[in-house]
């Protein structure tokens, strides 16, 4: 497996390791568009503004939202693609394990 796989799988895993925002996933996931407003967001999650800011940007950071400004309001996007394809990657390695794991083929 080459180092950038590593690198987004953990960086998408340690991005959703936090509560706040595996809660801010759910809850753009939920929306029809998935996308929110911020004020939208800080509502429903009750988090306050620097703790918000600073959640959503580590998840702008892994790729798993992007922002867009529409007039005075800061929207976020889910954009799940990285986190797919590190879902992905971990699935093969995970069917990989159990397929020798049948076989009774030990790995290291």
């Amino acid at each position: 497996m080459t180092d950038t796989i590593n690198l987004n799988i953990a960086t998408s895993l340690t991005s959703l390791s936090h509560p706040r925002r595996m809660a801010i996933f759910r809850l753009l996931a939920a929306q029809p568009k998935a996308e929110m407003a911020f004020q939208s967001i800080q509502s429903a999650t009750k988090i306050h503004t620097t703790p918000l800011v600073h959640h959503l940007r580590e998840m702008e950071k892994s790729w798993l939202v992007t922002r867009q400004r529409k007039g005075q309001e800061t929207y976020y996007h889910l954009t799940p693609e990285s986190l797919m394809s590190s879902m992905d990657s971990l699935l093969e390695i995970l069917n990989m394990r159990y397929h020798r794991a049948q076989k009774g083929i030990l790995v290291a």
